[in-house]
Parts: C-alpha cells; sequence; structure tokens
C-alpha cells in the first residue's frame, strides 16, 4: 500500500510547474502595469512550491539547507512580486530603480543568513530540516516568515481597496488578483502556524489555485490586455488643476498642478481657498460657495499673466440633502488666448489689405483703365493701319481688365455677404438670364428646358453661379454658332440644374480650382469666375460636377429641397 505522505513531494513538484506555464504569456504583454510583479510572482510561487517539495524528500542536512534557502527565496520573490504587482496596478506610486534596488537586496542578505545559519543558528536552530521544520525556527527565521506573510497581506489590501473603489472591469480585475493571493497566504498561516507536523503541509492547494486564479484573470478577465486607468492616477497626471473642498470652502484635496497655483507646498488639507491661492485669490474665490460655475478668470503667477478656465461642480452627499463640497477645475488657457489674439489681429491686418485692394481695384485701377481706353478708342477711330490695329488690342485689353475688375468686386460681395436663404423661383431666375444672353449673344442657340414655376429655399448668390456658367459657355466657344441647353429637374429631395455646350471644353488646370479649392503655381491661370462659382456653391449647400471634353462641357448643379 501507497504512503499518502510519500505522495506530498510529487504534489509540490507538479504544483510548481503550474505558475511558469504562465510567465510566457505574461512576458509578450510589454510593459503593461503589474506585468513585471505577476512575473516575478509567479517565478516565486514556483520556486517556493519545488524547493519545498524536493527538501521534503531529502535526508542530507547541507542538501535541506540549500533547499531551504531556495524555500525561503521563493515564499519572499512571490510576496515582494504580488506587492510590486499591487503597487503598479492601482498607481499607488511610480517604481523607480531606487525602490526595486532596496527590494532586491532584502533577499539578498536573508539568502546570506540563511546560508550561514551553521555557524549561528538564528534562523533555523539546531533542526536536521532547516526551514521545513518551522516549528524549530530562530527569532530571525520567525521574522523572517512574519515579514514575507506582512508582505502579502499588504499587496492583498491594497488590491481589497482598489477594487472596493473602482467600477467596471477594473473592479472585476483587481478581484481576481485579490483572489490570486489570498489563498495562499491562507494556507501558508495555516500550513506553519495550526498543522503541527510538515508532513501533512497543504501548501500546494494554495499554490495551484493561485495559478488557476491568475490563468482565469489573464485569459477571461483581459489582464494586461485590458489595464483601466486609475480615476486617481488620471486625477495626479492631468494637466488641469483640480481641487476639492468641503462645504465650508476647506480644502481636501487636490492634485500637482492645483498646488502648482499655491503658495502651499503640502501642508494645504484644511486650509481656505484664500489660503491656498495665497496672492491670487480674489478671482477664483469671488465664486466662493457658488457651484456650476463656468467661465474665465484671470491670475498673476511669477509676474507672468495667465488665463484660466473655471468650471466649479457640485459634490453631493447620497446621505444628505445638502452638499458635501464643490470640485474646481482650472484649465490654462494662456496659450489659447495668445493665439486668438494673434488670429484677431492677423484678421484685422487681412481685412484692412482686403479693403485696400477692393478699392484700388474698384476706384483707381476701374477710373484710370476707363480713362485709357477713351483714349485708345479715340486713337482706333481716328486712325488707321497698325496704330488703329493696337489701339483696338488697347481697347479689347482694357474690357478685359474692367471685366476683371467688377468680379473682384462680385468675389468681395460673395465673402461678406451673410449666408442666408431665402425663397427664389429658379425657372423664372434662369428664364431672366437665358432671355439676357439671347439678346447679348444673337448668333448662339440658348435653350431653357424648365417647369412653369420652380420654388426653392436657397442661397439667391447661386443666380451669380448659373449667370458666369452661361457666360463662359458663350464666351470661351471657338464656334460662330454656339448652342447651350440648360434644363431644370425637379425630385422630391433636389433639384439639379444641367448646363450642356458644345464647346471645347474646359482646361483641366482650370478644373483644378473647384477640385481643389485652391490656386497652385502650376494652375495660376485658371479663371476668376471659377473661383467666383466655387466661393458661391462651397458655402450654400449646393454641389457641382463638371463633365468636360473636346465635344461639350456638362455642368450639374444639384441643390437640396
Amino acid at each position: 500500500m501507497i504512503d499518502p505522505t510519500s505522495l506530498i513531494p510529487i504534489a509540490y513538484l507538479c504544483g510548481g510547474l503550474l505558475p511558469l506555464f504562465l510567465v510566457p504569456y505574461s512576458r509578450t504583454h510589454g510593459e503593461k502595469p503589474g506585468r513585471t510583479g505577476l512575473i516575478v510572482a509567479l517565478v516565486g510561487l514556483s520556486i517556493w512550491t519545488m524547493a519545498y517539495g524536493l527538501a521534503l524528500s531529502a535526508s542530507s542536512y547541507l542538501t535541506v539547507l540549500g533547499l531551504g534557502s531556495f524555500v525561503i527565496l521563493g515564499g519572499q520573490l512571490a510576496a515582494f512580486g504580488y506587492l510590486l504587482l499591487a503597487i503598479e496596478y492601482t498607481g499607488l506610486f511610480e517604481l523607480t530603480p531606487r525602490f526595486v534596488g532596496g527590494v532586491a537586496a532584502i533577499p539578498i542578505l536573508v539568502q546570506f543568513l540563511t546560508l550561514t545559519d551553521p555557524l549561528h543558528y538564528h534562523l533555523w536552530g539546531t533542526t536536521a530540516s532547516p526551514v521545513v521544520n518551522t516549528a524549530a525556527a530562530g527569532p530571525v527565521g520567525r521574522l523572517i516568515v512574519l515579514s514575507t506573510l506582512a508582505i502579502g497581506t499588504v499587496a492583498a489590501l491594497l488590491l481589497v481597496a482598489d477594487a472596493v473603489t473602482a467600477t467596471g472591469v477594473r473592479r472585476r480585475q483587481s478581484g481576481a488578483l485579490v483572489a490570486a493571493g489570498v489563498p495562499t497566504l491562507l494556507i501558508t498561516v495555516v500550513d506553519i502556524y495550526v498543522i503541527d507536523e510538515y508532513v501533512y503541509s497543504i501548501l500546494p492547494f494554495g499554490v495551484v489555485t493561485s495559478a488557476f486564479v491568475v490563468a482565469w484573470a489573464l485569459f477571461r478577465m483581459d489582464f494586461l490586455d485590458v489595464v483601466p486607468v486609475g480615476r486617481k492616477r488620471i486625477v495626479e497626471e492631468m494637466d488641469d488643476a483640480a481641487i476639492v473642498v468641503d462645504a465650508e470652502d476647506r480644502v481636501v484635496e487636490c492634485n500637482p498642478a492645483a498646488r502648482r497655483l499655491s503658495t502651499l507646498d503640502r501642508d494645504y488639507v484644511g486650509v481656505s481657498l484664500e489660503k491656498f491661492f495665497g496672492t491670487v485669490p480674489d478671482p477664483i474665490c469671488q465664486f466662493s460657495g457658488e457651484d456650476g460655475v463656468d467661465t474665465e478668470v484671470t491670475i498673476t503667477v511669477d509676474e507672468e499673466r495667465r488665463h484660466l478656465h473655471l468650471k466649479v461642480s457640485r459634490l453631493d452627499d447620497s446621505r444628505s440633502t445638502t452638499a458635501a463640497g464643490r470640485l474646481i477645475v482650472l484649465r490654462d488657457i494662456t496659450a489659447l488666448k495668445r493665439r486668438e489674439q494673434a488670429l484677431e489681429q492677423r484678421e484685422a491686418e487681412l481685412e484692412f489689405l482686403r479693403q485696400v485692394l477692393a478699392r484700388v481695384l474698384r476706384h483707381n485701377i476701374r477710373n484710370d483703365l476707363t480713362v485709357v481706353r477713351g483714349y485708345a478708342a479715340s486713337i482706333a477711330d481716328e486712325a488707321d493701319g497698325d496704330t488703329a490695329t493696337m489701339a483696338t488690342k488697347i481697347v479689347d485689353t482694357s474690357d478685359d481688365l474692367l471685366a476683371t475688375s467688377q468680379k473682384a468686386r462680385t468675389i468681395e460681395r460673395v465673402v461678406d455677404r451673410d449666408d442666408t436663404a431665402d425663397t427664389v423661383d429658379l425657372s423664372a431666375m434662369l428664364d431672366s438670364l437665358v432671355r439676357e444672353y439671347r439678346g447679348t449673344h444673337s448668333a448662339a442657340t440658348v435653350s431653357l428646358d424648365a417647369p412653369p414655376e420652380c420654388l426653392l429655399e436657397t442661397d439667391p448668390w447661386l443666380e451669380s453661379a448659373f449667370d458666369i456658367l452661361l457666360e463662359n459657355a458663350l464666351d470661351h466657344h471657338d464656334g460662330s454658332h454656339p448652342t447651350v441647353e440648360v434644363s431644370v429637374d425637379r425630385a422630391t429631395d433636389r433639384t439639379t440644374v444641367t448646363i450642356d455646350d458644345d464647346g471645347p471644353g474646359i482646361p483641366r488646370s482650370e478644373l483644378a480650382v473647384l477640385e481643389q479649392g485652391e490656386e497652385t503655381p502650376l494652375e495660376h491661370g485658371s479663371g476668376i469666375g471659377l473661383w467666383i462659382i466655387h466661393w458661391i456653391i462651397d458655402r450654400s449647400a449646393a454641389s457641382i460636377r463638371f463633365d468636360t471634353g473636346t465635344d461639350g462641357t456638362r455642368v450639374s448643379i444639384r441643390i437640396p429641397t
């Protein structure tokens, strides 16, 4: 018959292998909060359990002593790893190299004391089974065991506190991490202080339970995949200053950004807002006792003028109808204010430049061109030969420049206009334009296919866009008898105006104005008329499409109804 106690070392070895299976998966998750501590804890559990199992079956004192040192090492790695996991996951504080180095020095010192125990017997006494026979432990040995349990307990309490204050997936993850550590802690206490005979140790059950719970947290609770950021950590790292005050406007808590605005350092709890903000209390404290505040204030900090957005929110107490306090949030908008001021100055400069250019185009250039055109027309009438030809060219060029000046005026009016819709009769608008161009272009065929009435709530400036399109179709035609067909298609959700011509088509470089919305150095020949069309369409709810080729152009303007 097999002695059940002979199976205990095998149970320890098998139990110690389980945590190792989780280490490779944990290593693949980069620098996620809690990853390093989890790996250290898993390795510690494995070393602790397997070394204990081997020590149970060893008979040589030196062998048991060596394995016992690994038992202590594994136990401390498990406890310290659990603590590092809790600190990093809860965001209690940042793990600095100095802190981690100080923690690592403790197991190294304990290893030295354990291996040199035969020289002083302060750890495990004179027992033949060091570490395994905990009843024979000396005062230093008992202190090491108690401190290791205390470290694990502190880690578990940190995670319990986080689970209580957290919500959602973070609460479930924190609860899983508590469930991973507590079984091993409890069974270790029972193993050492309740069960007298070490051969009946139940430690493997705790390690196996912890391993399964960690696996559940990793694979079912997405631990290390989805690591929620703690609310406290968010507040601590946010750039906005956050201050919590009680019902009497005494500071209860604040983040580092708020302390940078204060004249105090650490002794801020319980002080009034006036004392907290020191030399600049008035702009902020003028809202004392108020909530629902959302405004801007200006203060001076270190001789620098700062603009802040102030928001004050009420904090309620579920046990009372009165406010428990207020949350004050201050956002530094100094840079935004400076950009706004620079933008306003730039806009003012551009407006001044626009007015100057418009005045020059409207008055000076237009008046001077009118004079030049008048003299050139007189010369063309009185002269002959090359002189008359050149004078006629001056007249034509002057007409083009005057037309450009007029279009510049149109652009100014388009930019300055209000974006307001009005009720227009699209059929009447197009009929008027078609009649006008029939009169000015007698050799052309201009037709209109539209319903008797087509009332729309749209931008009246669309008439200018139709005007320019008809003008381009007729003036840029290379034939003697151009044909332009205008049609209106009324539907339930939109009305489409189509303008077809049989001209040479619009150059691709000029259509780029409408497609890109800007003029590039390679496309500086784009017609100013297309710019006007672009701005009218862009500032209205309509859309435009060009289908052009060598056999003509179709322009479709879709107006929502």
